[in-house]
Parts: structure tokens; C-alpha cells; sequence
């Protein structure tokens, strides 16, 4: 389950970038996903269970545990219904990346949420996990409309928005195996709706942004800061970075949730797939930003 849901946050955070440190909020907040060294998460852990986690592997300053106490106001498991789990939530009034970054022995990493949604197209699009332990195949907008209304307290405005500008909704992956994954959902919009989704906390677990889809299957193709070529993948495969970056780790996902592969790449530009245990379809390629906190998500293909 915890590859499971390594493979959902992989897919929910798709694509995401950041400037350096990038982590604010639109109301002036910082905002962080972070993953810890430990065995799972509770379902009520908190941030008194964060710094005492923090007090406990890592030897802190008391000027940046200070800086934590003031600062973080709301720590949360990220995926509450799943045991083990070991990613938390974490809100702030400053940025404290660089703090979190420096935590190497309770922190395993830590990204930025990205909570802005635009593509060039000028729509808006989200994965969004039900609390719903079964979604239809044929799930919609009508019936996301109706799921919220029966467990959610949302304003006549908030409503109205949701109706106005939700274009469709539907399952993102039908055809996985994994029931977990079998709750997410799709959602297409004309208008930002990422805060709004936000406080829908008793129909949706969690949800993301989903920003431009970072590679097509076809053979050569430059999305933001990394390459796969050639796609279809051959002996000859390579990922190219193109990032300010000189520390990157990467994980290797097949289509069931199961990692295959992670390491961590110091000081390249290239890495060869050749050696990477990569399986016949559709894998998820992880890319991690150790240095700026960003994700990069990608798309293979191996043919039979």
C-alpha cells in the first residue's frame, strides 16, 4: 500500500515545478508535503508530533526550531484513510524550505504544494481523491456535484462557481488495479477552483494541481526542464536535466504502485535507463529537485 500510495502522490503532485523555495500560498501562507523517516503516520498527528519527531533524530538549532514552533500552524496525515503512510501536511506563516531541507534524519524530503492551476489553454485541472470507497466508472460532474452536497457544508456562491465552471469530471485511472488509485477522480474547469476543493474536506481526501502534461508518448519531446529520448524506450534511452540542479532523486514506478528503482544523481546532466529494471507499458519516472524543491513527473513507454 505505502508503493501504492508513493505512485498517487506521484501522480497528484504531476508535473509540479518551482522556483527556488516557491512555496507560497495565495494568502501569504507556505505550504509543504513531507515526507518523514518513520514507520507511519498516525491518523491525528500534529505539530507537536512533528517537532517532537524533529527534537528527537535531528540535532536542530533553537534558532530554527524556535523559527518552527512560531511558525508552523497545522500539521496533518496527507492521505488520513491509508496506513502505512508516511507524508504529512505542513502549513507555515514564513518559508521555512531551507530548515526543512536541512532535517536529513527525520525529513526524508519535502516539495512545495503548488496551488495555482493555469495552462496555457486558460483552463484549470486537478486530481482529486474521494473519500468514496467506490467510484463509479461512469462517475461525473453531476454525481461529484451531488457527493458534495450530501457531505459537505458549501456556500450558495461556492456552489454556484463549482456548477459555472466545472467542465467534466471523471475516474483518472480506470484501469489501474489498485482500489486506492480507483479513487481519484479528474477535474476540468474554466476558473481556479483549488481553494474552494480545499475546504471540501468530508467528500475529498486531497486533491492537486494538475498542471501541462509534462511528456507526450511520442519520440521526442522537451516539456519544461527534462527529456526522455527516444520515447518508446530503447537501449539508447536517456533522461537529460535541464535544471539548476546538481542533486536530483529519482524513482521509478511501474503501473501497479510498486517502486522499481530510486537513487539519488549528484552532478549530471544525463542518466542512462539501460540499467533501470524499467517493464513492458506505461511507468512513472519521478524526478526530485533535492536543491529547490521542486517535481518532475514523467511518462515512459516501453514496448513489448
Amino acid at each position: 500500500m505505502k508503493k501504492i500510495l508513493l505512485l498517487l502522490t506521484l501522480i497528484l503532485v504531476i508535473s509540479s515545478s518551482y522556483s527556488q523555495y516557491n512555496c507560497s500560498q495565495r494568502d501569504g501562507t507556505f505550504r509543504y508535503e513531507v515526507k518523514l523517516y518513520i514507520a507511519n503516520v498516525i491518523t491525528d498527528f500534529d505539530k507537536d508530533d512533528l517537532i517532537d519527531h524533529i527534537v528527537a533524530l535531528d540535532n536542530i538549532s533553537n534558532t530554527d526550531l524556535n523559527t518552527l514552533v512560531e511558525h508552523i500552524t497545522l500539521v496533518y496525515k496527507t492521505f488520513p484513510s491509508q496506513n502505512p503512510h508516511r507524508t504529512v501536511t505542513v502549513f507555515s506563516t514564513t518559508e521555512i524550505y531551507p530548515i526543512l531541507d536541512s532535517l536529513d534524519n527525520s525529513i526524508e524530503f519535502q516539495y512545495c504544494v503548488l496551488n495555482s492551476c493555469p495552462r496555457s489553454d486558460g483552463t484549470f485541472h486537478y486530481y482529486a481523491l474521494l473519500t468514496l470507497l467506490e467510484v463509479p466508472l461512469d462517475f461525473n460532474k453531476d454525481d461529484f456535484i451531488n457527493l458534495i452536497v450530501g457531505l459537505d457544508t458549501i456556500s450558495n456562491e461556492d456552489l454556484a462557481t463549482l456548477n459555472t465552471h466545472i467542465t467534466s469530471v471523471y475516474k483518472a485511472f480506470p484501469t489501474f488495479q489498485s482500489p486506492f488509485l480507483q479513487r481519484v477522480v479528474s477535474i476540468e474547469a474554466t476558473s481556479e477552483l483549488f481553494q474552494i476543493l480545499d475546504e471540501l474536506n468530508n467528500s475529498i481526501e486531497h486533491h492537486e494541481c494538475l498542471e501541462e502534461p509534462v511528456l507526450d508518448i511520442t519520440n521526442h519531446e522537451q516539456i519544461k526542464n527534462a527529456i526522455v529520448y527516444p520515447n518508446p524506450i530503447s537501449e539508447d534511452s536517456v533522461i537529460e536535466l535541464n535544471m539548476n540542479s546538481s542533486k536530483v532523486r529519482i524513482e521509478l514506478i511501474n503501473s501497479l504502485g510498486q517502486i522499481l528503482h530510486q537513487e539519488k544523481v549528484l552532478g549530471k546532466s544525463i542518466i542512462e535507463l539501460k540499467n533501470l529494471p524499467i517493464a513492458n507499458g506505461i511507468s512513472i519516472l519521478k524526478i526530485y529537485d533535492l536543491a529547490n524543491g521542486g517535481i518532475k513527473t514523467l511518462k515512459i513507454v516501453k514496448q513489448k
